[in-house]
Order: structure tokens, then C-alpha cells, then sequence
């Protein structure tokens, strides 16, 4: 679940823009919460306490008392990593915002190809911290890690098999090996497997917890037993 705040003491404001923000979530298939604030400290003290952290805040920088670069400081000096896109109707603050880590620093009216693009930055960042965001036949997915049981290139796209369906994206084996952390493996240069997902091993053939077989490459057969292993390892500790 991607979690926003949007914060702006302008009514009308805070409202276009958290239209907006839905319009796009919605457009892009993302699950999403979002809070909206209409004070800036109120909202400031929500993000402080502990509990479920949000991912993204969109935040109006001139307000009464507190504004957005204050509040941007605060959180920061508590550790808070989520990203964060100033919005103002001035250009003067743009250098404190980067000062604080700012993702994006929009000037009003918001362009909302230019919002969209933030957004889907911050929710691919936030997706990669357990998963993948990828773009599957015209549709965006967030995929889990623990999701993935193998992946196989097809000519120039990915086939990924999870543990409840199929997807395909278009993009090369090499690129999404990048993506992925530790718990994989390519055997083989079509083949990526999740090693919690590989049931035993034999020359050179992989069974998968779904009774599926994977070619192994005779070059990465040894290597392959000591990444399975080392993760099988780590997890039970």
C-alpha cells in the first residue's frame, strides 16, 4: 500500500491537488491511502508518530507558523526518509528544498504530467523496497519478491511466473537481474530463479516448489549450490 499525505491551508488547493493525486493513482492502477492535512503542524505531528510510516508527502511550502521547509526539517532530523514534493506559487524556497532532500519542487498551478512523473518515482522506490514495480502488457504491477517463483526471456520480453499467475513485461534479463536482490539467481541465460523457491537441485536441473524444472547452466551448477546454501542460511536465522 503506497501511503501519501498532501498538505495545503488553501482549501481550494489542497482539494485540486489531492483530485489530482487520486486521478493519477487510479489511472496507474497504484493502491494507495492518502490524509489530507490542512495545517501544516497538525499534519507535521502525524508523520512524527510512530506507527506506519508514509511513503510520500505533497506539501505547500508558505503557510501560517510552521511552513513546508520546517516541517521538512523535522522530519528529516527524526530519521523520516519518506520522499517529498514541494508545491508553491513561488520559486524563492526551491534551493532549501533540495537542502532537505526534496524529490520534486513544483511551482503552482500544477503541470500534472509533472506530478505524475514524481509520483511514479516515489512509488517505484517505495515498491522496490520489497518488490518490483513493472510495467506488464499496458498495466502497472507491484510485485512482491516473495511473489516470483522464476523468470524466463522470451525474445525480447520477461515471463514472470508467480505463485498465482503469469505476467510479462518487455524488457531484457539482464536488466531485471539488476533489480533483484540476493534471493535470486540466474542459473541460465534465460532463466532467473527465486532460490526459496527451489525445491533440490541435480545436475543440471532445478525442481521448483511448484514442481516446475529449470535448466541449470554446467558453468553456474557449483555456484548455484553455494547461493542456495548461503540463502537457505540466512533465513533460518
Amino acid at each position: 500500500m503506497f501511503r501519501i499525505a498532501i498538505c495545503d491551508d488553501e482549501a481550494t488547493a489542497l482539494k485540486l491537488n489531492t483530485m489530482l493525486t487520486e486521478k493519477i493513482l487510479k489511472e496507474e492502477k497504484i493502491p494507495y491511502e492518502l490524509v489530507a492535512f490542512d495545517d501544516i503542524q497538525t499534519m507535521t505531528d502525524a508523520l512524527m508518530r510512530p506507527g506506519q510510516p508514509y511513503d510520500l508527502l505533497i506539501t505547500d511550502i508558505l503557510a501560517h507558523g510552521l511552513n513546508g521547509i520546517e516541517a521538512a526539517e523535522r522530519l528529516r532530523g527524526i530519521g523520516e526518509k519518506l520522499d517529498i514534493i514541494f508545491i508553491s506559487s513561488t520559486a524563492d524556497f526551491a534551493l532549501e528544498g533540495y537542502k532537505v532532500e526534496a524529490l520534486r519542487y513544483m511551482k503552482k498551478p500544477v503541470d500534472p504530467e509533472q506530478l505524475k512523473e514524481a509520483i511514479l518515482i516515489s512509488y517505484r522506490k517505495t515498491a522496490q523496497k520489497e518488490g518490483l514495480s513493472l510495467n506488464c502488457e499496458g498495466k502497472l504491477y507491484s510485485i512482491r519478491y516473495e511473489e516470483i517463483i522464476y523468470a524466463e526471456s522470451q525474445a525480447r520480453d520477461i515471463e514472470l511466473t508467480l505463485k498465482d499467475r503469469k505476467l510479462v513485461t518487455h524488457m531484457k534479463i539482464s536488466d531485471l537481474e539488476k533489480l533483484l536482490p540476493d534471493m535470486f539467481f540466474r542459473c541460465h541465460r534465460s532463466y532467473i530463479v527465486n532460490l526459496l523457491e527451489v525445491e533440490t537441485i541435480e545436475r543440471y536441473q532445478a525442481t521448483m516448489k511448484n514442481e516446475e524444472f529449470i535448466p541449470i547452466s554446467q558453468q553456474l551448477y557449483s555456484e548455484m549450490k553455494n547461493r542456495m546454501f548461503q540463502c537457505q542460511t540466512r533465513r533460518e536465522k
